[in-house]
């Protein structure tokens, strides 16, 4: 398939529709393997009397036994005249010329330039949402853009107007008839989604075509010859139209042909006959099989009566499951054999996988996937009508068979409406077991709450994220409690192979305490857990791209970095060009840094634990958010140790002994209270007397740095900054017979058992602390997306108090539905960071390759006490904590110590 579409191939291949089927008999269609398949789409229409039936077959032996002449141009060719006879006897009266192509898409070409020609008038006016083929002048007709924008198709002399709408028609021709040669219409909307109009619609078009002079072409291509109960709507209703359009059908499902029937006086200029030809029209082979085909549904014209009883019946019972599922399917249309089931959206307050894949359009291919491969049934969704499946099987389909897929329709429902998604993701990873048991997860919905303000938002975000952890595929669709943990991650393996950005979910409305409002989403990128590090940073970082132009698409003008999008763009530098002059671009860091600290030194206090005199540490250190936590923390503690990745030891512990003296550097220049490493310098500088004369100079140096940066005096901070100060802290320390204040390494097994504080912030998937190794009563809050801190220290280690960082209380319980599984009110530090810009309207981008300065430190936390965003209740394991439970905490810790 990838040597014929490799768009489509891939597309197919995901949702496992990709079968390779070797033999047709009827409507069923077959594997090598022998799997049976019934086919309910017969080729969008192609296929009428299924595959490799006997009429089409002895046709095709006396073909060869005559010997049978197929392109005999231009001389008569026998085959394509008895053809066309026999097509003018059955249609309706008007029509007398027959002009043969090999597709419905040229029969579409054939009529709008004899509607042209005829008139020597250019326009042609159609409807929204049709579709009369894809080449040119078929594609300018036909009223999606979609089809029409990649190709720069030129539709100026196109006019659209709305289907079924009689005023809308009766308008244009009134205003413009005297430049329209024709009004195109199908009497059933195909493509478009199986629209029926009216019962009047096409008799007062065609009256309507009549009185202002524009030809009226009838598009019968997919409704014609059996596919409705007849031989073409036109005839049933009896209408007369200009022109008739005929294909799919009447190639008799083995033959690609299609005929522009037009009526006499359209032929009276001679332009469209001396200029129009076809070397493969007229072929005596393709209209054999056409009339092979048209025989037998002439000598068996019971097969239209079938037809519609078997379409009602096949409609009566799909609005019963309808109402019996209330909330699943939104529509059923159509009529006969052709038919259409639109289901309703579902939102991120259920699932957020299903409402990224409605966003992405995938619904009607997970769905059609999955009655393929665990009914072995096959329908088809719409390119266009992303919520919605086609019903369109062969005329032959038996009434065992229809109710064969009535009951997988009911099953697929009955999943849809318990919300037990779990079943319709199975199939994608080879798992084609029918449903037994489904379970009720509706309880489990989360609503999608906004704002109550009446006042409309002034700016809106869109916060581009994926999942940090396999485990979130569980948080977020309640139902895939069910998959295991492989399972989970072969789920997301399939996510990125789908490869696209969805809209997960919409605020409307998000107000401050400060009156501003603004508006936004969250939108995902395919890649969640270890997939986003795993796979080609190229493709990542162009998905990313893809998820800002969408977030644009929908109004938004500021952008947040979630999760590890930060770390693949580099800190936003791989996306800052496609930044418009008034749009902006956040990593979400600093906010994410302010209250991950806030929440360490909430649990520290809460476990009676003194800053002054335990020993804290910061584990990915290293890292954008690690330095500025160490920086923050170094404020409050006076004894820390920075710890960095065992990975390319020499150059990290270089990294992290920079960072020790960039945050001496702040003790001395930016922090002014005498507390944390600035008091432990201060009170080290002070006493004169355990220098030997040899260090009091280097002491007296580094006591004017503390005189002139408490005196103001100074405008070269910056060059201050980039002094190297460490050497002569540690050395006049170690002179006082003190270890430095700042301790740094890559071992986290060393260090871990003695430290009473610690800050986890790396990019490791992965848990980085051995239980055993951790002193009782530490308070550990780990800011990593997916979590470096296990369950099983949970389990092991009742006396030590786990809390989750980065977490922010609205001043609004408002809520993205499921929420990331946090309750309303309450979300993650880096969207809340996207969420202030957009409510302060700021023009500034925040932490563009991993710079944070103070003073966006500063900014941020402004803003976040203007416009209330406060650090939220501390939450452990997913779970928000209480003061009985760290009081549970202490008193393991207290039962530890004891013995």
């Amino acid at each position: 398939m990838k040597r014929l579409n490799p768009v489509i191939a891939d597309l197919l291949t995901i949702f496992k529709m990709d079968k390779k089927f070797v033999r047709g008999e009827g409507y069923y269609l077959y594997e090598a393997d022998g799997t049976r398949y019934t086919d309910f789409i017969a080729q969008y229409g192609a296929i009428p009397l299924g595959y490799n039936h006997e009429a089409i077959w002895a046709a095709l032996d006396q073909i060869r036994a005559n010997m049978l002449p197929s392109l005999c141009q231009p001389s008569t060719p026998i085959k394509a005249v008895e053809l066309a006879q026999f097509l003018l006897d059955k249609m309706p009266k008007n029509l007398s010329v027959c002009t043969f192509g090999q597709s419905g898409a040229e029969a579409v070409e054939a009529a709008i330039k004899l509607a042209r020609a005829a008139t020597r008038k250019r326009k042609i006016v159609s409807t929204w949402k049709s579709f009369h083929g894809k080449t040119a002048g078929a594609l300018a007709a036909t009223g999606q853009e979609v089809y029409q924008k990649p190709f720069f198709i030129d539709t100026s002399d196109y006019i659209k107007i709305p289907y079924n709408d009689e005023a809308a028609l009766e308008k244009v021709l009134q205003e413009q008839g005297d430049q329209i040669a024709g009004f195109l219409v199908e009497p059933v909307q195909g493509e478009g989604g199986v629209n029926v109009p009216s019962p009047t619609y096409l008799h007062k078009a065609q009256e309507l075509c009549r009185r202002y002079g524009v030809l009226f072409i009838l598009d019968e291509i997919q409704t014609g010859l059996g596919r409705m109960g007849n031989w073409a709507v036109c005839v049933e209703q009896g209408l007369e139209p200009d022109i008739l359009l005929l294909s799919k059908a009447l190639g008799g499902g083995v033959v690609p042909i299609g005929v522009c029937m037009s009526t006499s006086a359209l032929w009276e200029e001679d332009d469209f006959g001396k200029n129009h030809s076809a070397t493969f029209a007229n072929n005596n082979f393709t209209c054999s099989i056409s009339l092979a085909y048209l025989k037998y549904l002439e000598q068996n014209q019971h097969l239209f009566q079938q037809v519609k009883q078997n379409g009602a019946y096949m409609r009566e019972r799909l609005l019963q499951i309808q109402q019996k599922w209330p909330g699943v399917i939104k529509e059923v249309r159509g009529e006969a054999y052709l038919q259409a089931i639109e289901f309703e959206e579902i939102d991120a307050g259920d699932s957020y996988e299903f409402a990224i894949l409605c966003s992405q359009g995938g619904l009607g291919y997970l769905i059609s996937g999955f009655l393929l491969n665990v009914y072995k049934l096959r329908i088809m969704p719409y390119l266009n009508q992303e919520m919605a499946v086609r019903i369109e099987p062969p005329l032959t389909i038996s009434r065992e068979e229809i109710d064969k897929l009535l009951h997988a329709i009911d099953r697929t429902c009955e999943i849809l409406y318990y919300r037990d998604f779990y079943h319709l993701y199975r199939y994608t990873i080879h798992d084609n077991t029918i449903p037994k048991t489904i379970t009720d997860y509706r309880s489990k919905r989360r609503e999608i709450i906004v704002s109550s303000t009446t006042r409309e938002p002034h700016r809106s975000f869109a916060f581009i994220a994926h999942y940090p952890q396999t485990r979130d595929l569980v948080i977020n669709t309640p139902s895939f409690e069910q998959f295991n943990d492989t399972e989970l991650s072969e789920i997301l393996e399939w996510q990125a192979d789908y490869g696209e950005p969805g809209v997960v979910c919409t605020l409307s409305k998000i107000s401050s305490k400060h009156g501003d409002v603004a508006a936004g989403s969250i939108i995902a990128i395919p890649f969640g857990g270890p997939k986003v590090l795993e796979r080609p940073r190229k493709e990542v970082v162009s998905a990313i791209r893809a998820a800002i132009r969408k977030g644009r698409e929908m109004g938004a003008t500021v952008f947040g970095l979630g999760a590890y999008t930060s770390i693949v763009t580099r800190g936003g530098i791989d996306v800052r060009d496609m930044i418009l002059d008034h749009e902006i671009v956040t990593t979400g860091n600093t906010f994410t840094v302010i209250t991950s600290v806030n929440a360490l030194l909430t649990g520290a206090d809460k476990m009676d634990i003194s800053l002054e005199t335990c020993r804290g540490a910061v584990i990915g250190a290293n890292g954008s958010i690690g330095r500025l936590c160490a920086i923050l923390l170094s404020q409050k503690m006076e004894n820390i140790v920075l710890i960095g990745r065992k990975s390319n030891e020499r150059v990290n512990m270089e990294r992290l002994r920079e960072l020790a003296n960039e945050i001496y550097l702040h003790a001395i220049f930016y922090h002014k209270e005498r507390s944390g490493i600035r008091k432990q310098l201060l009170s080290l500088l002070e006493n004169e007397l355990v220098f030997s004369d040899g260090l009091y100079q280097t002491r007296e140096r580094l006591y004017e740095l503390f005189q002139t940066a408490e005196s103001a005096e100074t405008d070269n901070l910056e060059e201050q900054m980039s002094e190297n100060i460490i050497d002569d802290i540690e050395l006049l320390f170690r002179q006082a017979g003190h270890k430095p204040p700042i301790d740094y390494g890559v071992d986290i097994d060393y260090f871990l058992p003695e430290l009473d504080v610690i800050l986890v912030a790396t990019s490791s998937i992965g848990e980085l602390l051995q239980p055993d190794l951790i002193k009782s009563g530490a308070v550990i809050c780990d800011v990593s997306r997916p979590a470096n801190v296990g369950k099983i220290v949970q389990e092991k280690r009742p006396d030590v108090l786990v809390i989750e960082g980065g977490l922010v209380k609205f001043p609004e319980n408002l809520a993205f539905g499921q929420n990331l599984g946090y309750k309303p009110g309450v979300n993650l530090a880096c969207l809340s960071e996207t969420i202030l810009l957009t409510l302060e309207n700021s023009n500034r981008n925040m932490g563009i390759g991993g710079r944070i300065t103070m003073d966006d430190m500063y900014y941020i936390q402004g803003l976040a006490e203007k416009h209330g965003f406060t650090l939220a209740s501390l939450h452990s394991f997913e779970k928000e904590i209480d003061d009985e439970y760290i009081a549970r905490v202490k008193a393991a810790a207290n039962k530890q110590v004891v013995s």
